[in-house]
């Protein structure tokens, strides 16, 4: 496994810290399907670029490149800005066509193009990855979600609403709790004493933040008929944080040809970060290689 660490600017003078984990050349000439000289039923780029959530960064994914460079996979994970260690206001935008503007510096940074790679991507990043799909700033071979953030579970009080409405307008900086149940984040003590410990993790949003992120919701039911390309998301039956019940309506109003919703009972919000992440993973790598039999 081979890794390279690089900042990626991208709109507004900021920095993007992008991790790169190739597999070593020795595994990529081991299998001739990885190295292109036998088609693929399903993906054929082999390259995941990965995009996570609210307030956390690549750095909690650092499990996943040896899993994945082992079946002949590159995974790229993006700091988004005001992320871990990316520049920018923490947590902080005006649109999410400025986290859509980060995928595409990366995604031209490497030479992507076309059906480059497959986007991967957690709760928030996952609206993020399908605003940038949506308006045209990179186009996938295929998308991977889970726990998508197309609804919201947590409740936001009116007075709260209200104070928020007002502080965009003069103060758009103005910070707020983002509502988060740790509990709600992960089953499994490891990951969840990880999560508390880590200094990168970031517990609240700007005001314009918040309204910027429900704009994108709007538009991202309005235009789900531009996803095209093979989708697959997964979802937590027991996840009070994204409203899994939106996943389906959402994945039946695309154009896609292959979509499939894998639910996954007693899971919480971060499906990666339970003690089973491994047998997600494979169902992940194994649809990515077949393109999925079911579809919704």
């Amino acid at each position: 496994m081979r890794l390279e660490e690089v900042e990626v600017e991208t709109v507004g003078n900021l920095r993007l810290y992008v991790r790169d984990f190739s597999p070593s050349p020795g595994r990529l000439a081991g299998r001739s399907e990885w190295s292109g000289d036998a088609p693929l039923t399903g993906c054929s780029s082999r390259t995941l670029v990965w995009i996570h959530g609210l307030g956390e960064h690549g750095g909690r994914y650092l499990h996943l490149p040896e899993f994945l460079n082992e079946r002949g996979w590159r995974i790229i994970l993006i700091d988004l800005r005001g992320h871990g260690r990316s520049t920018g206001v923490r947590t902080h935008v005006r649109s999410f066509d400025e986290y859509a503007a980060d995928v595409a510096a990366v995604w031209k940074r490497f030479g992507l193009g076309v059906g480059g790679a497959v986007v991967g991507a957690h709760s928030m990043g996952g609206l993020v990855a399908l605003r940038a799909v949506q308006t045209g700033c990179v186009q996938p071979e295929a998308l991977v979600l889970t726990s998508p953030l197309l609804g919201v579970k947590v409740y936001v009080s009116p007075l709260k609403r209200w104070l928020g409405r007002l502080l965009v307008k003069v103060h758009p900086e103005a910070r707020f709790r983002n509502g988060l149940d740790p509990r709600n984040m992960t089953r499994d003590e490891g990951f969840a004493r990880e999560r508390r410990a880590d200094p990168l993790i970031v517990k609240t949003v700007t005001a314009s933040w918040f309204f910027a992120m429900e704009a994108a919701l709007s538009e991202v039911h309005r235009d789900a008929e531009r996803i095209t390309v093979p989708v697959l998301a997964l979802q937590g039956l027991s996840d009070r944080t994204t409203d899994g019940d939106l996943v389906t309506r959402w994945l039946g109003q695309t154009t896609s040809r292959t979509k499939q919703l894998i639910a996954l009972p007693d899971h919480v919000h971060e499906l990666l970060h339970e003690a089973d992440w491994r047998g997600t993973l494979e169902r992940i790598v194994e649809w990515l290689e077949t393109w999925g039999a079911a579809r919704v």
